[in-house]
């Protein structure tokens, strides 16, 4: 039995330092970019500490919103401010988001995003710009 624990305990263990939560310190503040194939546009971000501002030319659409870190890959996104609406898009003032960093790469992250307009999860993937 104590062979068959240490043989276990071998096997195990090195699986368990590979599985390492994802480096997503250098994606909290910069300039990404989203191909959204489920509004079928290109959305651009600008993130910093405080604020997330979001554009698409394709809807004419800004829209900035208040970001709020809740551990280091996870982070709430509430409606501050929309900036310009030309297509009259249908933004409610109560709008919020949650976005979990499931994975990183050098120059890119996969997010998982829940919100208030939906009851499932949406996944893309997001490229750092600069």
């Amino acid at each position: 039995m104590k062979i068959l624990t240490l043989v276990l305990a071998c096997w195990l263990l090195p699986g368990a330092s590979r599985a390492q939560l994802p480096d997503c310190a250098r994606f909290k503040e910069g300039r990404f970019r989203t191909a959204d194939t489920r509004i079928g546009a290109v959305v651009l971000t600008e993130r910093n500490s405080i604020y997330q501002t979001e554009s698409t030319e394709a809807l004419k659409l800004v829209v900035r919103f208040r970001i709020s870190w809740s551990d280091n890959c996870t982070f709430t996104l509430k409606l501050d401010k929309v900036i310009r609406n030309e297509n009259k898009e249908d933004i409610p003032s109560n709008f919020s988001a949650t976005v979990k960093i499931m994975e990183t790469s050098s120059t890119s992250y996969i997010q998982e995003i829940s919100s208030s307009l939906s009851n499932g999860i949406y996944r893309t993937t997001v490229s750092k710009i600069d």
